[in-house]
């Protein structure tokens, strides 16, 4: 039975598209976040479809009420067609008490939503409640054709992590009995799980009332790389509900394609769906221990450790600073189950972005400016006005940041050579400065460095 089994896969697979557009999106904009889909049977012209969403809390917006801090935001999904436009809109908020460090704490989302079978533009935005940013994105959805009359499988949801759900656990990622964690990028490392519906299984007696599953991974061409054992069950009813963990040790990292087959041993019936995802490389990371790189570890995290971590490091060991780097990193993964660490993703972005992007003096990098330490600390700004030198001023810019509080920093080119240094800020801790338009008037060479302590918003 398993080598017939395995034949029929191998036919089908010959014959299924693999879409190139079924992968997951990540948004642009103030906010940025990652965004998945599948969609799965209902018994009525209306599907059920799920948007499976995944964002940093350091990009939204927390306000403190009494013993707490919240968040609140709004999520916006319009389907289209030639013909049609169907909007859907999801408002949440995230509590939790005053004091918590949230830079580094993942929203994950499960949105419900029913449509009609068929292939969608959809065009999806997360909006701040609190502040005016908001990240988009667009993307293509096709809610498969769910004939009750024959055997099919739903789409596959990826999952980092799939638990039997407690009875009085409500949650928006709480599905037929389980807990499913989305796994939003559908990236693994050696483990990959899965949740997915077969419907359509007929009624039958002895052997007829099973089913056969078989796994197999193919590569992005469409050829076999890898099979598992097929299993066979019996039959809960007309639908089956399942969810499984394949070990993938030993594939090397790269893009996938999962084929699941289904047999009804009542009828003969096959049907078969495939997915992609993909395997990432999480070599266990080794640091080099000499004095360069050393000091290299310390500027990556400059920004963002306490001046607590600050001194310890400084105080540590060559072996002790080794550690303390991994540690840090470790700590602050908002996903630890997952191969990749995204709050050290995004900051290495922005450190990239700054090094690129902002001038700096002979020895420096555009992330040792004043205006490579903001972005890295705080992202793109929602808005910043340019103003270029002039008979009447200096240039200057200032970055508006209106999810953090509308928080002002202003930047000025003090010695004409590119390099914008920061005079004032009304973020707390920051240099402030109110009367900043009277150095930017042209012959005011004032240092801004030499500004007296009490020119200092407190922290």
């Amino acid at each position: 039975m398993k080598q017939v089994l395995l034949s029929l896969c191998l036919a089908l697979a010959l014959i299924a598209p693999i879409s190139g557009e079924d992968i997951p999106v990540m948004a642009q904009g103030a906010i940025p976040f990652w965004v998945d889909r599948a969609g799965f049977y209902a018994p009525d012209s209306l599907n059920y479809g799920e948007l499976y969403l995944q964002c940093l809390c350091q990009h939204l917006t927390f306000k403190e009420s009494n013993d707490s801090q919240r968040a609140a935001y709004r999520v916006e999904a319009t389907f289209y067609t030639e013909r049609d436009t169907i909007p859907f809109k999801w408002e949440k908020q995230i509590v939790t008490g005053v004091g918590i460090d949230l830079r580094d704490q993942m929203i994950t989302e499960a949105l419900r939503f029913r449509i009609a079978p068929g292939t969608y533009g959809v065009r999806v935005l997360l909006k701040d409640l609190q502040a005016n940013a908001e990240g988009t994105c667009e993307l293509a959805f096709t809610m498969p054709e769910f004939d009750n009359a024959a055997l099919i499988i739903s789409d596959i949801q990826f999952a980092h992590q799939i638990d039997v759900a407690n009875s009085q656990t409500s949650s928006s990622l709480v599905k037929n009995g389980f807990k499913i964690i989305p796994n939003t990028r559908r990236s693994i490392d050696t483990t990959l799980n899965i949740y997915f519906e077969l419907y359509g299984l007929a009624e039958g007696e002895g052997r007829a009332a099973t089913f056969d599953l078989a796994y197999a991974l193919l590569d992005t061409a469409g050829q076999r790389i890898k099979n598992f054992p097929s299993a066979r069950y019996r039959k809960p009813g007309t639908t089956a509900i399942k969810t499984e963990s394949l070990d993938l040790k030993g594939v090397p990292p790269g893009h996938y394609v999962l084929q699941i087959t289904a047999r009804d041993n009542g009828t003969g019936k096959m049907t078969t769906r495939q997915r992609t995802f993909s395997i990432v490389n999480v070599q266990k990371p080794t640091l080099a221990t000499d004095p360069a790189s050393l000091k290299r570890y310390y500027n990556q995290i400059r920004y963002i450790a306490t001046k607590t971590e600050r001194e310890t490091y400084a105080s540590l060991s060559t072996a002790e600073k080794v550690k303390f780097i991994l540690s840090f990193w470790k700590k602050h993964d908002p996903t630890p189950l997952t191969p990749e660490n995204e709050f050290a993703t995004e900051h290495f972005r922005r450190i990239r972005y700054a090094d690129e992007r902002f001038s700096a003096r002979p020895g420096q990098k555009g992330s040792d400016t004043d205006q490579g330490r903001i972005h890295i600390k705080y992202g793109l700004p929602t808005d910043i006005e340019r103003s270029p030198f002039s008979a009447t001023g200096k240039a200057f810019e200032i970055w508006t940041y209106e999810h953090l509080n509308y928080y002002e920093f202003v930047f000025l080119d003090r010695l004409g050579d590119g390099v914008y240094e920061m005079i004032h800020a009304t973020m707390p801790g920051e240099r402030y400065n109110p009367n900043w338009r009277d150095e930017q008037a042209i012959g005011d060479q004032t240092d801004p460095t030499s500004l007296p302590s009490e020119a200092y918003s407190p922290p």
